[in-house]
């Protein structure tokens, strides 16, 4: 008899790459690492065909896909390293431009808040609640799961008692999630990672919180609420480390436990 699968580690299906993908990961790598800088013009598609040794139609498929996703620009038959990672800023509902920077700290603060009341007065029937919404399927479709992620969160932002902060917490998540686009860039997708991939990894972060939650452990709950905004952070300062820079992070993440006491 052969060994069993432990129950625990289940294998999972695994993702089909193409010869583009790979091209595109690729590159995508070497501007994340500074190898390309930003503005710097990208090899020609014939000069990069015979450096990875495909076909120039891979190489076609692969910047077109690193223009979808705004790190490579194009300007006549050239392609040039983006000078600023599309998203950066998200569209408000006056029409005007909103810095994900700005939202992204205003949502530490009422992410750390929020949670931390909710913790200390949420109602049993509300903490199942959220676990029960952490525990659904995983989608697979960022569109899918950026709706899970926002009741998710907004759940235990109702749970905290206080309307008012509720309502805040709840424009900001709403104008973080406005776009599909700007989903993938809160999750990191883009940086290096497929969507299943940036899903799957958030997914494991709420279901700790909201086991945490249930369990009435405020600390873990913290720390895993704590964890959860520090790989947003992480993620999207890989994309663009000019929106977030290292110092002024480690800053936000130092004053965060000082928010709500």
């Amino acid at each position: 008899m052969g060994a069993e699968v432990s129950a625990s580690r289940p294998f999972e299906p695994l993702e089909r790459v193409t010869i583009s993908e790979r091209v595109r990961d690729e590159i995508h790598q070497r501007i994340l690492a500074g190898e390309l800088a930003p503005g710097s013009t990208l090899p020609a598609e014939r000069v990069l065909a015979e450096r990875f040794g495909v076909a120039r139609t891979s190489i076609r498929e692969a910047i077109q896909g690193l223009v979808a996703l705004g790190v490579i620009e194009r300007r006549g038959n050239r392609s040039y390293v983006a000078e600023q990672v599309a998203g950066s800023e998200l569209p408000a509902s006056d029409g005007g431009k909103r810095s994900l920077r700005a939202l992204l700290e205003a949502w530490r603060i009422l992410e750390v808040c929020t949670f931390e009341l909710a913790a200390g007065r949420a109602t049993a029937r509300e903490r199942n609640e959220t676990l029960q919404v952490a525990r659904r399927p995983v989608p697979t479709d960022l569109a899918e799961f950026t709706l899970v992620d926002r009741e998710f969160h907004a759940g235990v932002a109702a749970a905290s008692g206080n309307p008012v902060l509720s309502e805040v917490h709840g424009r900001v998540i709403d104008s973080l999630l406005a776009t599909e686009d700007a989903g993938g860039l809160v999750l990191g997708v883009g940086a290096g990672r497929s969507p299943r991939a940036a899903i799957n990894q958030a997914a494991a972060e709420h279901l700790a919180i909201a086991e945490a939650y249930v369990a009435r452990d405020i600390p873990a709950m913290l720390a895993a609420v704590e964890g959860h905004l520090g790989h947003v952070e992480d993620r999207i300062r890989r994309l663009n480390r000019r929106l977030l820079p290292p110092e002024e992070g480690q800053e936000g993440r130092a004053t965060r436990r000082t928010v709500g006491l």
